[in-house]
């Protein structure tokens, strides 16, 4: 499906409607004003935004262990400040893929973790499930650690998967005082019923 360009954004083409149809990707920022230094001479109406910054969580910097990380979807996005960003379901970090397969109690609870650490005060920190906000933080201060459990029967609140278990995604977006922003990873929890 498209993914539009720079001047009109098309719903069918956005992140959260890939990630309802089940897409399973990591969230990575990056850019460039392709003005360059001559953009006084532009004139447009086009909204150029600065660069946004990927974030990737490894336990080892060299080529090998990022491109792992990148692979395992653990990574976030900034639109720029290097905000630090920590996000858990079941003590699961951003990019993971859960079943209640292996964890029967995800279909009761997804107990919902990790922190913030941020560039400026922050603002909110909303936890969204399948592309909706579910729960917000105000915090005030540029550090946050949070928690929450998402008490919602799984088996009420998933989404259909093509050729796959019903499922739910979770990810962070986190908002700062200036206006900056993170989104972390998203993480999925797939609904396997037992036979």
């Amino acid at each position: 499906f498209p993914i539009s360009g720079g001047v009109e954004e098309a719903p069918e083409g956005s992140v959260q409607a890939a990630l309802n149809r089940n897409f399973r990707f990591g969230f990575v920022a990056g850019g460039l004003d392709d003005r360059g230094i001559y953009s006084d001479f532009y004139d447009s109406d086009q909204v150029q935004y600065s660069p946004g910054l990927t974030a990737i969580v490894c336990d080892k910097y060299n080529r090998e262990a990022i491109f792992d990380a990148l692979y395992r979807r653990s990574c976030y996005a900034t639109t720029g400040p290097r905000i630090i960003v920590g996000f858990y379901v079941a003590g699961q970090p951003m990019g993971s893929e859960l079943s209640t397969t292996k964890k029967p109690g995800l279909g009761v609870n997804r107990h919902i973790s990790g922190h913030v650490s941020a560039t400026d005060n922050l603002k909110l920190i909303e936890i969204i499930r399948n592309g909706e906000v579910i729960h917000t933080f105000s915090p005030t201060s540029y550090h946050y650690d949070y928690y929450y459990d998402d008490m919602d029967k799984l088996s009420k609140i998933t989404l259909e998967g093509k050729e796959a278990p019903p499922f739910a995604y979770y990810y962070l977006r986190v908002t700062q005082e200036d206006g900056h922003m993170a989104w972390s990873s998203p993480i999925w929890v797939d609904l396997v019923e037992q036979s």
